[in-house]
């Protein structure tokens, strides 16, 4: 559902409510809440190995936003949401960006909703924390392709928020592999759809040749909704190195993309590919057929009318 430019965020009792407005159009792909819980808040970049953090307890909210937000920056982002908050009584505790963070190693050593929800450039993403008495929060900024997203953690009294429903692209789990109708059917309830009748060498990016229902129901999608773009996500199970497994989840991925522009003549500007490895399972990698499950690409709604 797209919002309006204000993103009201319902965090505490009517007495100590406050607003988060959002400085773009944006769709909430993620909400929860722990009414007790945790949330380590970082206090300063990774180095030697660690991320120093406070560790902050109380009822945990947690929201993420993709933004409408094609010619923005990550810092005219989160500026406004910054400039808001201080506004309002909060203080900046720290704040870093990509490599002054730590890269890499800062971005997976915070708690971050996986993709497709949120996705991390670990190139172009901001960090901000920040306290208010007793209460903390933290914002995680980045970008991919048009979207900008926006990940929000607050922390709060006990007893200080009402249970948070999940929206649907947040609660409904990948969708089954699909095509066909079902295939246009699941990008239009939940906003993506598995893949599932792909087929690679094992440890290879290269996709094997034959009709691939799936990829011929993608492209009529497309056709069928002229206004929309579509990422090509590529996943991997969790054996082997992080760093190759995001190398050839995006080669594979890329591979799907060259497919269905070659194939089915789809317009590759409609076409986004990103690859999280193994850092979004669709199932435990303790077994051969979750692992399975997780060797997939996925099909991400990025824009529609």
């Amino acid at each position: 559902m797209i919002r309006p430019a204000a993103v009201l965020l319902a965090l505490a009792a009517p007495a100590a409510a406050f607003e988060l407005a959002l400085p773009f159009p944006a769709t909430e792909t993620f909400a929860e809440v722990e009414p007790l819980g945790s949330h380590a808040v970082a206090t300063a970049p990774f180095a030697d190995g660690r991320l120093p953090a406070e560790v902050a307890e109380g009822a945990v909210t947690r929201r993420v936003w993709a933004l409408s937000a094609p010619e923005a920056t990550t810092l005219e982002i989160l500026a406004p949401l910054r400039g808001r908050l201080l506004s309002e009584g909060w203080e900046v505790a720290f704040a870093c960006e990509a490599f002054r963070c730590g890269g890499f190693d800062f971005r997976f050593a915070l708690d971050v909703t996986p993709a497709p929800e949120m996705f991390v450039d670990l190139a172009d993403y901001r960090y901000l924390a920040m306290a208010r008495g007793g209460e903390r929060l933290d914002l995680l900024a980045s970008r991919s392709g048009a979207q900008g997203y926006v990940q929000l953690t607050h922390v709060g009294p006990v007893g200080s928020v009402e249970a948070v429903a999940k929206s649907s692209s947040a609660t409904a789990p990948a969708a089954p592999p699909a095509d066909g109708g079902a295939l246009a059917a699941a990008l239009a309830l939940s906003g993506r759809a598995v893949l599932g009748d792909l087929a690679f060498a094992t440890g290879g990016a290269e996709l094997a040749p034959g009709d691939y229902p799936s990829l011929a129901a993608l492209a009529d999608y497309l056709r069928a909704t002229p206004d929309a773009r579509v990422a090509l996500v590529g996943h991997t199970d969790a054996e082997g190195a992080a760093s190759g497994n995001l190398a050839l989840s995006r080669r594979r991925a890329e591979a799907v993309r060259a497919r269905l522009v070659a194939d089915h003549g789809v317009d590759p500007a409609r076409l986004e590919t990103h690859g999280v490895g193994y850092f979004a399972p669709a199932a435990a990698n303790a077994t051969p057929e979750g692992r399975a499950a997780n060797r997939r690409v996925e099909a991400v709604v990025v824009s529609a009318p």
